[in-house]
């Protein structure tokens, strides 16, 4: 690529200048509507926090209930299927012993 040659007149050297400055304006320009974007995306994480957090405010109670209700069921299969075990795991003898200490 061969260089521009060295402008040799105050009039051309004003006249680079100024395109240099032009260059400079579109790329402040595009930096400028890039940062505008960037921060858009920055709010969306923002934005789902608040809203996950209304979402418990008002629905939490249900949301409570679900989860009692799916431990309870969850509990009641393992003692239907094995009652046993849960039996088996206790220690009777020596819970009675403890107690009467």
């Amino acid at each position: 690529m061969v260089k521009a040659p060295a402008p040799n007149t105050t009039d051309q050297k004003l006249d680079v200048i100024i395109d240099y400055l032009r260059k400079l304006n579109h790329r402040d320009r595009l930096r400028m509507w890039g940062g505008f974007f960037r921060a858009l995306l920055g709010l969306i994480p923002t934005i789902l926090f608040l809203l996950s957090i209304w979402y418990v405010y008002v629905y939490g109670d249900q949301l409570l209930e679900k989860i009692a209700e799916a431990a309870a069921r969850q509990a009641s299969n393992v003692v239907r299927v094995n009652p046993g075990s849960l039996v088996d795991g206790l220690d009777l003898d020596s819970l009675l012993n403890q107690l009467r200490r």
